[in-house]
């Protein structure tokens, strides 16, 4: 046998031995939703976490002033889920804009690692609004 002839023996006995994968049967596009896999625990966790659709009493330290909008970056601690306070699963840090400008001269004076308790709420517009910081 020539060395082509091998070579297409070969190719084909792959093919034999791996055939492809059959395409869905599903119509359209719901064929891609239900086929595509599902988020993995760690990113769900994560992203239910970060919901601030209602007001939320929060802990966290202060890390910097964010350099091109008025706001301020924190590490997120502590969350009251209504009766008490528990630990934030994962290390998290997230931008937060202050409700007036009084509040933002407040957090110029602040050094990092200082620890905030407050009210956040995410507003329509994507962005997270402190409505109450206890001790100002």
């Amino acid at each position: 046998m020539k060395c082509s002839s091998m070579w297409f023996v070969g190719l084909l006995l792959v093919f034999i031995l791996y055939p492809p994968a059959q395409p869905s049967k599903s119509p359209g596009n719901l064929a891609l939703a239900q086929d595509s896999p599902q988020p993995a625990p760690f990113f769900e966790d994560i992203i239910e976490q970060m919901k601030f659709e209602k007001p939320t009493r929060i802990v966290g330290r202060f890390r910097s002033l964010d350099g091109y909008e008025e706001a301020i970056w924190i590490e997120w601690t502590h969350v009251k889920d209504g009766v008490r306070w528990r630990p934030v699963s994962r290390e998290m840090m997230f931008k937060v804009r202050p409700r007036d400008a009084g509040m933002m001269d407040f957090f110029r004076t602040l050094k990092p690692g200082t620890s905030l308790h407050m009210t956040v709420q995410q507003e329509q517009d994507g962005n997270r609004y402190i409505l109450e910081l206890e001790g100002t």
